[in-house]
């Protein structure tokens, strides 16, 4: 369990950036652009970002024009 700015956070439950685009089969800077885009939140610990699994356990739908 890791405590990041008082918010309880269970590490089981984090991917990197990298793990979880390949496991959605994407690529990492894809999953960069939707962070950029604040289509999706990340957590950084120590320098490395993480997505939180339980939030977002599959790739939002975006709007396509």
């Amino acid at each position: 369990m890791y405590y990041l700015a008082l918010m309880k956070i269970e590490i089981g439950n984090l991917l990197t950036i990298k793990n979880y685009a390949k496991n959605e089969g994407v690529t990492p800077s894809y999953i960069y652009k939707l962070i950029k885009e604040h289509k999706m939140s990340s957590f950084t610990i120590d320098g490395v970002q993480f997505i939180e699994v339980n939030k977002f356990p599959s790739i939002p739908v975006l709007n396509r024009r």
